[in-house]
């Protein structure tokens, strides 16, 4: 079949129509309650089950870029979900989000303030933020309070989820995800570690590339979301690694991970 000149331009009409190019980008705001960020437009599989298209999720009131169009999607940067993995730079958290799920009310962006406590209070207060999530379903490339009743999308956390997002309910906005968290991380000795310092594993053939993070509440107790098919729990150091506290440093394999520590505070923070 020979394509006629007049054809050829309709066809890119039809491509202009459903795809779109934004340079600079759009600044919009997430205008649902949670919203999926995906690597490819195609929508979550609605089951707390790893799901390889899952980044992260954006929730009211937080700001993206909009870069492209396709269809009833925009490919977006989370400027406010920090990573490094994906191009090798600092950068918002990138991918698909449902055009439906974002609006050009800027008014609705909540603006994000680190409350001034002490810093032993604000420790305490991440620890109650991600208390909030014990016994909810690990949800992979989540980072939402687990809310059942939100039919349209699933919502809870992953391990990095649950750090980031018990951080920015403070008003203290740390990287996305676990290998980032590391990256910006303070290390420290386990002796050194206090509510709400971090906990790290890497796997031995990639002793610098972290895949696990949870948070350490002191009395040698950790609050984590462990995997796909767990809950969110708190669990005791020895129970979670067979080891006591004492027993443990930096860069020791502990079962089948490498185990790192590591803080964001400094105490005259």
């Amino acid at each position: 079949m020979r394509l006629t000149l007049l054809g050829v331009l309709l066809l890119g009409m039809g491509c202009a129509s459903s795809q779109k190019i934004y340079f600079p980008a759009r600044r919009m705001v997430v205008g649902v309650p949670v919203a999926n960020v995906r690597s490819e437009p195609v929508p979550h599989n609605g089951e707390y089950q790893y799901d390889p298209l899952q980044e992260t999720q954006i929730e009211k009131g937080e700001p993206v870029l909009v870069w492209e169009k396709k269809g009833k999607w925009f490919r977006v940067e989370a400027p406010e979900q920090l990573e490094f993995t994906h191009r090798d730079e600092w950068e918002g958290y990138p991918g698909w989000v449902k055009a439906e799920s974002l609006s050009t009310d800027l008014l609705l962006y909540r603006h994000i303030e680190l409350i001034q406590l002490p810093v032993t209070e604000l420790r305490e207060k991440i620890l109650e933020k991600a208390s909030l999530h014990l016994g909810a379903p690990y949800l992979w490339g989540g980072r939402s309070l687990y809310e059942p009743e939100i039919t349209d999308t699933v919502t809870g956390v992953d391990c990095s989820g649950l750090v980031n997002w018990s951080f920015r309910q403070v008003g203290w906005i740390v990287p996305r995800d676990a290998h980032e968290q590391y990256m910006r991380a303070k290390s420290i000795e386990p002796k050194e570690l206090k509510p709400a310092d971090l906990i790290f594993l890497a796997k031995p053939n990639k002793p610098d590339r972290m895949v696990h993070v949870m948070f350490y509440e002191g009395n040698e107790k950790i609050l984590e979301a462990p995997q796909s098919g767990e809950k969110v729990r708190r669990i005791s150091i020895q129970d979670r690694f067979g080891k006591s506290l004492s027993e443990l440093k930096n860069g020791v394999l502990i079962q089948d991970r490498l185990i790192f520590f590591g803080s964001y505070f400094s105490e005259d923070k």
